[in-house]
């Protein structure tokens, strides 16, 4: 359920960074709200609380996604989530080739793991709450997708 979380911190921070813009509220304005808030609550918050639960509760975490425990690969998964998480929280003041650069680099991780989780799922029946469900369908495949489609709209439309 941790997703619904990155979920909230999305609307709450855009609504309220909408709700303090100026009116009328423009397009250009409002994609940039919505690829920051994106930005900052997947890669930026979910980043940070990917690294600890990989390093602090490792175990926890990798019977979570069915992972056997003590895997080397968790530490450079958790850098991987540090990396993200401290670029996404950046984001919040950081220009705009800086968000999507973020964005691209969150999306192909996301989307790569993913593809991960899928595979597993198919081929040995890993259906644990951390390799599908919510997490993998919000935070691995629609929040990657969705930066992506606004960053191609900013990109297009020149915001």
């Amino acid at each position: 359920m941790i997703a619904l979380l990155y979920l909230a911190v999305f609307i709450g921070g855009a609504w309220l960074s909408m709700s303090l813009a100026a009116s009328p509220l423009s397009f250009d304005t409002g994609v940039n709200i919505l690829v920051k808030w994106l930005l900052v609550a997947f890669p930026g918050l979910g980043g940070l609380l990917g690294a600890y639960a990989h390093t602090a509760r490792a175990d926890k975490t990798a019977a979570f996604i069915g992972w056997q425990a003590g895997s080397p690969f968790q530490f450079e998964v958790a850098m991987a989530n540090l990396a993200m998480g401290v670029a996404g929280i950046m984001c919040l003041w950081m220009s705009h080739g800086f968000q999507a650069a973020t964005g691209v680099i969150f999306s192909i991780f996301a989307l790569g793991a993913a593809r991960g989780h899928l595979d597993q799922q198919k081929k040995t029946d890993n259906k644990s709450p951390g390799n599908s469900g919510i997490f993998l369908w919000l935070n691995d495949i629609i929040a990657p997708a969705a930066i992506l489609v606004l960053l191609g709209i900013r990109g297009i439309f020149g915001s």
